[in-house]
């Protein structure tokens, strides 16, 4: 009886985990998936993706128009749960406002989610983006902000993060040797804050830092962004100061 228990409960956690399987891959997606293209983008067979897609939209976690599945609306009551209620959250955005109006510069936070950042906090600064920081929105560890917490990773966290990568390719044509990506992800960690330009966007500039615990642990990453005019390389020693001391000023109102 006792192995009967276990491999039910086995049995449902895989169950459980194939439902998240589904919806990351419809929140990654940016467009409604067919059934086939769920199925195919899980894993699954196409009948136990159909029976996973039915109960997420009896539970409105799933949508499905004409135009195939998508999110649905309870993900995002899910969502705002978390902005209105996560202590890390609430505990940056004041000082993510004070960062926003000294510097006049985008500061946000984000959080690692697998082998992505997640975008959790965002305050607009008086020189607007030409492109907008998804709140929400799932973006690379290779680029910008992300490289931060690659950096306290060890080398096989890394390589694991970043899925096979053989070299980083930026918005602005760079290519870069893993080995060279490697060195510069160890001079961040051992600098503690890392400069990025025309990296995810071309033309734009960001400065981060980590937030991290009395124990070491990241707990996300601060930055600010703007147009290259707004950060020449005269002014990123003064933002990189703010920036690093937003990181731990984010850390000791959280304790």
């Amino acid at each position: 009886m006792a192995d009967d228990g276990a491999a039910q409960e086995r049995s449902t956690m895989r169950s459980l985990e194939r439902a998240f399987d589904v919806v990351d891959l419809l929140s990654d997606s940016g467009r409604p998936l067919r059934l086939a293209e769920v199925a195919r983008g899980t894993g699954l067979h196409i009948a136990t993706a159909q029976r996973i897609l039915r109960v997420l939209e009896r539970r409105n976690y799933v949508a499905q128009d004409s135009a195939g599945y998508s999110v649905g609306a309870a993900a995002l009551a899910a969502a705002h749960s978390f902005l209105v209620g996560n202590h890390l959250v609430l505990t940056a955005t004041p000082v993510l406002q004070e960062l926003a109006a000294a510097l006049g510069l985008t500061a946000s936070l984000s959080v690692r989610v697998g082998s992505s950042r997640l975008l959790v906090a965002r305050v607009e600064g008086a020189s607007p983006l030409r492109y907008q920081l998804p709140v929400g929105g799932r973006l690379p560890l290779h680029l910008g902000a992300g490289k931060v917490f690659l950096a306290y990773m060890d080398r096989a966290g890394r390589e694991e993060a970043m899925g096979g990568l053989e070299n980083i390719e930026t918005a602005g044509g760079a290519v870069i040797p893993m080995s060279t990506f490697m060195q510069l992800l160890d001079e961040i960690a051992s600098r503690g804050f890392a400069v990025s330009r025309n990296e995810r966007v071309v033309g734009a500039v960001s400065v981060s830092a980590p937030v991290r615990s009395r124990e070491g642990k990241l707990l996300g990453v601060v930055q600010v962004s703007g147009r290259e005019e707004d950060l020449s390389e005269s002014r990123v020693a003064e933002v990189t100061r703010d920036v690093v001391n937003a990181g731990v000023s984010i850390a000791a109102r959280i304790r």
